[in-house]
């Protein structure tokens, strides 16, 4: 094989190579910048008689559980964890926080403070004397540890732990009510107690503990900022328990302002189906039509589907003037697209926008296209998800390119309007094409330049 050829193979290896491995850096990051993962643990069946059994420890980790996942954290949810339990779910949680978004302790049971340090009870727990406690307990700084190594933009601890301890005649320190206040805690950290350290809060007569129902009331509430719920969840405690336990919090008030619990809400099959067709509704491209019909069936636009498709049909078999021909480019196949068919490595800018006095960050992806027959198909992220891409498109014979792109919001910063996470939109683009190379450019709402290279 001449050695040109060798170099001009190597050299489109090399790029491809290099390309590639820049989207998988590139994703991996974007999805650890957007993780929100918590760990809720809710201890009540004590087994040792000197540790009394709590009615709402399970139920309180349920409902935290469930309220987290809806705002679009991934939950390890863990019951009536012995200590090797609580151990190995620490250890997941610690490989899984690593560079994400934020990272959020929860855990509801009994809690014991020796010597100023804080100690999380699990079920098996057999404590014959305060010496045992650092044996049979879980410091709670191996949790503040796994966050520090995590480095998340946020770490969130919540304990509804500050109860009384059961065991102090067998204690010989001072201090045995409630939790210690805490010591030093990696940056951006947050620390919430039911109540004041060395008090005692009450595990409540309902379903869950007071300081947990404050917090699922105020997670209903409008200001979901994390000092805005942490202030109505206060308010509920103090009320309910008439002004003898009051919610600690130590930490950040920036973070505490800025921390957002976001709503998200996963699309339906009808949004979803709705923002295929509404990808493809002006479409000149009969294959558009035939996708959405061989993926819904029996979908909501069936009917004008079929319709748009046979009128599309008939016009390519009426008969036309034919004009002039236009030299085609050097390097095309006249009259055909397959010159372009293959993988692209695609990159997508989309700059900074305002509207309504709101500014849409600008966001820049990476990902790949394929060609097959002058047919364009691009998939970022698993369809149905937030932050998820799909295009469709074709490129004509001449180079010419249009592109239907369709998809779900994730981070409402980079969205226009700032639409909430998983609010699907769509639009178009228009572009030209070249054997090796592309350009197309997005031609509604804001200013968008896809860049192709052919591998």
């Amino acid at each position: 094989m001449p050695s040109t050829v060798v170099s001009a193979l190597s050299s489109r290896l090399l790029r491809a190579l290099a390309m590639a491995l820049v989207c998988v850096a590139i994703a991996t990051a974007a999805s650890a910048r957007g993780q929100r993962i918590a760990l809720v643990i809710g201890n009540g069946n004590y087994q040792q008689p000197d540790l009394p059994k709590l009615a709402n420890p399970t139920n309180d980790a349920e409902d935290i559980a469930r309220a987290l996942r809806g705002f679009g954290f991934e939950v390890i949810e863990r019951k009536n964890q012995t200590l090797e339990g609580m151990n190995q779910a620490i250890a997941e949680f610690g490989s899984k926080i690593g560079g994400s978004e934020a990272a959020l302790f929860y855990y509801a049971g009994h809690g014991i403070q020796v010597k100023n340090q804080n100690y999380l009870i699990p079920v098996n727990a057999r404590i014959e004397s305060e010496a045992s406690v650092p044996y049979q307990g879980v410091n709670l700084n191996q949790v503040l540890d796994e966050m520090d190594n995590g480095k998340s933009g946020a770490n969130i601890v919540m304990l509804d732990a500050c109860r009384n301890n059961p065991i102090t005649g067998k204690f010989r320190s001072g201090q045995t009510r409630g939790l210690a206040s805490p010591g030093s805690a990696p940056k951006g950290t947050v620390i919430v107690y039911a109540t004041d350290p060395g008090n005692v809060a009450s595990d409540g007569s309902g379903r869950n503990g007071l300081f947990t129902a404050g917090l699922l009331t105020a997670f209903k509430g409008k200001d979901l900022t994390l000092d805005g719920v942490l202030t109505a969840a206060s308010a509920e405690v103090e009320k309910a328990s008439g002004q003898t336990q009051t919610p600690y919090v130590n930490g950040p008030k920036t973070l505490q302002k800025n921390f957002h619990f976001q709503v998200t809400v996963e699309p339906g099959r009808g949004e979803i189906e709705k923002t295929f067709w509404t990808s493809i509704e002006r479409s000149n491209d009969a294959a558009d039509f035939e996708a959405y019909l061989q993926k819904y069936p029996n979908g909501s636009y069936k009917a004008l589907a079929e319709n748009r498709l046979k009128k599309l049909r008939a016009d390519q078999r009426a008969p036309a003037a034919t004009p002039p021909a236009a030299p085609p480019h050097a390097g095309f196949a006249a009259g055909s697209s397959s010159a372009f068919d293959g993988r692209w490595a695609v990159t997508l800018v989309c700059e900074d926008v305002g509207e309504g006095g709101k500014v849409a960050k600008g966001y820049t992806y990476n990902f790949f296209s394929d060609v097959k027959e002058g047919r364009l198909t691009a998939q970022k992220g698993e369809t149905g998800t937030p932050g998820s891409l799909t295009w469709v498109g074709v490129i004509k014979a001449d180079g010419s390119a249009e592109i239907n792109s369709s998809g779900l919001t994730a981070n409402p910063d980079y969205a226009v309007g700032h639409a909430r996470p998983s609010s699907p939109y769509s639009y178009r683009m228009r572009g030209t094409f070249t054997p090796t190379s592309g350009k197309a450019t997005r031609i509604e709402l804001r200013p968008c330049e896809a860049t192709f290279f052919k591998n």
